[in-house]
């Protein structure tokens, strides 16, 4: 997948289109986790896009190719620069937003804040980074020192090849695919000068999920959650389903990332969600 450039505010933010085969019978927006990138939607965007789905898909600042966040990068909420990039792709098109993991959230604070452009969500294992400590807090005075702390800390996970493996095996519930799993798509845009600075500086900027407006969208709602979840913290998996009584949810086998180690089960329910929606 190609990717392609935006530029908006302080940020220059690598994103990826993968056109609909055929006739296009909608658009989705996908919006990866933490310390992840647009690479993650590889699999599902193949099905989506041969079902008839436009897909576009973002790295997140401080992800991917994107610009990593820092104190002289003037802080912009990723909510806003999704639907920035939304409206330049589609302008006053609606669109169908997935999010997996901590993309959920945002996902779920885009349909918040820009209702008229999400007709859905699909929502695979989501959550949140707290987020909004807003600029004069402490952190902008630690975070140098932090960064250097946190780099060494860490270090070994990006590294040393088996302790990733297995740190990912544990994760994701299944030693075989994290064998197979091609670890540089996470290692290498992690050791990209100014990551981990970029990760604490996402902590303090990001934008809280809004659960109390959450729980008044009327668009329909797709949330699948993984059997075997060893990321999310039950607080967090607790939070969402509260903000998000409305929604259809359903339970699939895999752990974290199911989305990509079973995409096919994750298309085949997500397409027959969306399909049941026409009936």
């Amino acid at each position: 997948m190609q990717g392609k450039w935006f530029r908006t505010g302080g940020y220059d933010i690598c994103y990826r289109v993968v056109p609909a085969e055929g006739e296009q019978v909608g658009r989705m927006f996908l919006i990866h986790g933490f310390i992840s990138s647009s690479l993650y939607w590889e699999k599902l965007v193949g099905m989506f896009s041969r079902a008839g789905y436009m897909c576009a898909m973002l790295d997140l600042p401080g992800f991917g190719s994107s610009t990593r966040e820092a104190r002289h990068v003037p802080a912009k909420h990723r909510e806003e620069i999704a639907a920035q990039l939304m409206e330049q792709l589609a302008p006053g098109e609606p669109w169908i937003v997935v999010g997996h993991s901590m993309g959920g959230g945002v996902a779920v604070n885009v349909a918040v804040m820009y209702p008229e452009k999400v007709t859905s969500l699909l929502l695979y294992a989501p959550g949140s980074l707290a987020g909004g400590l807003g600029e004069d807090t402490l952190m902008r005075y630690i975070a140098e020192p932090a960064a250097v702390l946190m780099y060494l800390l860490l270090a070994p996970l990006l590294y040393v090849e088996p302790l990733s493996r297995l740190l990912f095996a544990l994760g994701n519930a299944d030693l075989q695919y994290a064998r197979e799993y091609d670890l540089r798509r996470v290692t290498v845009p992690l050791k990209l000068p100014g990551t981990v600075r970029s990760l604490l500086y996402m902590a303090q900027r990001a934008k809280t999920t809004d659960y109390g407006a959450a729980t008044r969208l009327e668009m329909p709602i797709l949330v699948i959650w993984a059997q075997e979840e060893y990321i999310l913290t039950p607080g967090m998996a607790k939070r969402m389903r509260a903000g998000l009584p409305q929604a259809t949810a359903q339970t699939m086998k895999g752990g974290h990332m199911f989305s990509e180690q079973y995409a096919a089960e994750t298309f085949e329910r997500s397409i027959t969600f969306l399909r049941g929606l026409n009936k």
